[in-house]
């Protein structure tokens, strides 16, 4: 692992099945360690570091596409048959895109393609905040992001540190910004959508917006008394859900094309 490099493989495994996560905003490898750390035997997982996030000596990527063919290039030496992405609030927006774009891209075989996605906590694409966060003053922003929660206290408290996070801060919320333009493309693969019951960010209606972007069923597990950020500590819900994926093998999913599901 380095710190020039988008993708850490923090519990190695290699003869377990890939699970590859994907942080919220302003988030890097490190806000999973509860999770790595909580999950049980079975799992070789990885952590994307966006660039410019935590460690990464990588400028910030403002641009959607940009960031994903980022991930995409590093990938294709990381993937193995039968991954499954999950990512937590804006890292579920870029786990979606990012297999949509693994779905096009040459260099990965039906084989590669990631068999589950796993979107934890986020609204669906068409559903996201219209405000331009990425162009406010710095000032402004700092303001919304101490408001919303995102900058934990230590480093609310102190100017030098919240100077080093802006840029990564303003550059998610880029990315966010072109992710809520682009038009809805449905994706076939065996997804799941994980909410907090109490969460105010993933209003009613999420889980059939979210359908709307893919071909199969939309399973949805919703977390009795959890608030947005329940990745943190609901280990062991997620534990499970998790588990049930893992033990659905991915060549157990049978073929299924497009015309047979608009039926």
């Amino acid at each position: 692992m380095s710190a020039d490099t988008s993708f850490w493989n923090v519990r190695p495994a290699a003869h377990s099945r890939q699970l590859i996560l994907f942080p919220f905003l302003g988030g890097f490898g490190a806000s999973f360690n509860g999770l790595v750390n909580g999950l049980r035997s079975g799992w070789d997982i990885w952590t994307a570091n966006p660039p410019g996030h935590g460690p990464s000596t990588i400028a910030p990527i403002d641009s959607l596409d940009e960031l994903v063919a980022h991930y995409v290039d590093e990938l294709d030496d990381v993937l193995r048959p039968g991954a499954v992405l999950f990512g937590h609030s804006m890292g579920g927006i870029i786990a979606y895109h990012v297999l949509a774009a693994l779905q096009q891209d040459a260099r990965f075989g039906p084989n590669r393609i990631p068999a589950d996605l796993i979107l934890s906590a986020v609204r669906a694409p068409m559903r996201l905040a219209e405000d331009l966060w990425s162009q406010a003053s710095d000032r402004d922003l700092i303001t919304h992001l101490i408001e919303f929660g995102a900058l934990p206290d230590l480093i609310a408290a102190d100017p030098d540190l919240i100077g080093l996070f802006v840029p990564a801060f303003r550059a998610d919320y880029g990315v966010l910004e072109d992710a809520r333009r682009r038009p809805i493309s449905k994706l076939d693969v065996r997804a799941r959508l994980v909410l907090g019951e109490l969460d105010p960010q993933t209003p009613s209606g999420t889980a059939d917006d979210w359908q709307r972007y893919f071909w199969r069923p939309l399973r949805t597990h919703t977390l009795p008394g959890e608030e947005h950020m329940f990745v943190r500590h609901a280990i062991e819900p997620i534990d499970a859900i998790l588990a049930e994926v893992r033990e659905t093998p991915a060549e157990m999913i049978p073929p299924m094309s497009h015309a047979l599901l608009q039926k």
